[in-house]
């Protein structure tokens, strides 16, 4: 029996609910408190990070190219899932250099997975409203967050909000939630392909993204704006991987007077992604886009030249409505630019860009939070937003 498109859309939505839980928990704030505790610092958490992205960024594109090929997006996407669950799942119970293999691990199915489901985005929408699915997309998947902030909550009262044993809690929880809601997807979304993956499909895919690269003057917008997402993902990320240990050090704040912030900040990404992909629609992907940057530059400005509680609120408000306006305009500006043939694979472009920029602004902002502290980091986010703002000036934006 045939699945209605709004059971599909409600379906693909889901995925962004149950990755969002991971991310929240693990990447955002138990991962590296857990490194901390562990005897690490903020540098071996932006390395993890971005090594992870790195790993991530070299193999995704061939994996898209076959998604594209066998059109079996949901089969990766749900191997790299499972992958990623079980690493989380286990993360908690090593020393510091074990804790940081599967740390990686972990993140690394996770953000290869993104890829593989921001291209099933165009299984279930037009062009005339995938920008309001990407914005409910991400506004579910923040709806999430606020799920993960009443978990952790719960868990931190009854084992300690910074403790060994209840941060072991929520790395299994993590994992359990981020699977099990997941199951939506992958029985709500229709794929009719049963195209079994064979060797020669990596060999096929591989020699299409040889053969993209060669070609890629042909694309010359596309690339542009791949440069362009590069330079303002990592700041977004980077600023996402490091605000509870911003928080921790610039505020002396706790998990327990930051999580109920950090739901807060999800409810505030909620409504700007919905906002933001109704405007999209209606504006053009390319003018939302900077707009979004430019308050993003004037938000971190803001926390940088006034650091205090209410600061970190204010901005932690208008930074989640504006991180969700992110997720929200990047990907139907990516699928307009794109071959439709290509949608997987340039989605792996995408991740390529982004997971290679993961590189460098998590280790950069390490590193100057720890030779010149967390304040004088926020300028690393700043330039990397400001830098975005001037690539994407040259994108040609479709109508």
């Amino acid at each position: 029996m045939k699945i209605s498109i709004k059971k599909q859309i409600f379906g693909w939505s889901m995925y962004d609910f149950a990755n969002t839980i991971f991310s929240a928990l693990f990447i955002t704030v138990y991962f590296p408190l857990f490194v901390v505790l562990k005897g690490g610092t903020a540098f071996h958490v932006g390395l993890v990070m971005s090594i992870s992205m790195l790993l991530a960024g070299l193999l995704v594109p061939t994996l898209g190219g076959v998604a594209d090929i066998t059109r079996r997006k949901k089969l990766l996407l749900f191997m790299f899932t499972v992958l990623c669950c079980v690493f989380t799942f286990f993360t908690g119970f090593f020393g510091l250099l074990l804790v940081m293999v599967f740390g990686l691990l972990a993140t690394f199915f996770f953000h290869a997975s993104l890829d593989v489901y921001d291209a099933l985005l165009v299984n279930i929408s037009t062009k005339r409203n995938i920008g309001f699915v990407s914005g409910l997309g991400t506004a579910v998947g923040y709806l999430g967050t606020v799920l993960s902030v009443a978990i952790a909550y719960i868990i931190g009262l009854f084992y300690g909000f910074e403790s060994i044993s209840g941060i072991q809690i929520v790395f299994m929880a993590a994992a359990l939630l981020f699977f099990g809601f997941s199951l939506f997807t992958f029985f709500f979304v229709e794929e009719a392909s049963k195209i079994k993956i064979k060797k020669q499909h990596f060999v096929a895919a591989f020699k299409r993204v040889i053969f993209t690269i060669k070609n890629i003057k042909k694309f010359k917008s596309l690339w542009l704006f791949l440069f362009a997402s590069f330079l303002y993902v990592d700041a977004a990320n980077t600023a996402t991987i490091f605000l509870f240990l911003f928080a921790k050090d610039q505020l002396g704040m706790g998990l327990i007077q930051f999580l109920p912030l950090y739901a807060i900040m999800a409810i505030a990404a909620v409504i700007g992604s919905l906002f933001f992909g109704k405007v999209t629609d209606k504006l053009g992907h390319k003018k939302t886009l900077a707009c979004v940057l430019i308050l993003w530059i004037v938000v971190i400005l803001i926390l940088y030249f006034k650091t205090s509680y209410a600061t970190f609120l204010l901005t932690g408000i208008l930074g989640g409505a504006l991180l969700g306006a992110i997720w929200t305009i990047t990907r139907p500006m990516l699928v307009e630019l794109a071959p439709k043939a290509k949608i997987a694979e340039l989605f792996g472009y995408q991740g390529l860009t982004e997971k290679f920029s993961g590189v460098i602004g998590p280790v950069l902002f390490g590193f100057v939070a720890v030779n010149l502290g967390f304040k004088q980091s926020l300028l690393v986010v700043v330039a990397l937003f400001l830098a975005g703002i001037i690539v994407l000036g040259f994108v040609k934006d479709k109508k």
